[in-house]
């Protein structure tokens, strides 16, 4: 099926670092996982769940170290998931983006209580 000029993926995947901010920050946490899993069966890849999980394990590392604070230790977290993707793509940092703004946006909704013990 042929994609049209109009379609908001293809607007989301071509368009400008800051279009795809001021298109990303109004979105509901489900509109961002919608896009995140087109754009993940759109370029191939690991599943939604896989992604997840890899941001997961860079948030709360196993080995009681600090979690990452950068865009670009998360990037580098997930980027070997998708060895098919040429490395001049920003195409993992897009799906990237829209993955952690879901993620934020449900972990503000519900935050999670931690007990130091």
């Amino acid at each position: 099926m042929a994609r049209s000029k109009n379609d908001p993926l293809d607007r989301l995947l071509k368009c400008s670092i800051n279009e795809l901010t001021a298109s990303i920050l109004p979105m509901s946490a489900k509109e961002c996982e919608t896009y995140t899993r087109e754009m993940l069966d759109r370029i191939g890849g690991p599943s939604f769940e896989q992604l997840l999980m890899r941001i997961v394990e860079t948030m709360v590392p196993t080995d009681g170290g600090n979690p990452a604070r950068s865009p670009d230790e998360y990037y580098f977290a997930v980027r070997d998931l998708f060895p098919h993707v040429p490395t001049k793509s920003d195409v993992v940092a897009r799906v990237l983006a829209f993955a952690m703004r879901m993620s934020v946006l449900r972990l503000e909704k519900k935050p999670l209580n931690f007990t130091v013990q």
